[in-house]
């Protein structure tokens, strides 16, 4: 099998707990508009990550592994 990279949206509110708002996206870049746009929702900022750090009131786009059809 093999792996693939996906990509998963997350919101991480002021007390650090983090909320999926997409998950397993193929494309980089449409993982990045998805978190533009709920960023803009929710006040937050966004960032680009290889994993979440415990930032506050942000949205994320995290890599994940995924498997090939």
């Amino acid at each position: 099998m093999i792996k693939e990279a996906m990509y998963d949206v997350i919101y991480i509110d002021s007390d650090g707990d983090e909320t999926p708002v997409a998950e397993h996206m193929s494309d980089r870049g449409d993982a990045a508009r998805v978190a533009k746009d709920a960023a803009a929702e929710r006040g937050a900022g966004r960032m680009v990550l290889p994993g979440s750090a415990k930032l506050c009131n942000c949205v994320c786009v995290v890599p994940v592994l995924g498997e090939a059809a």
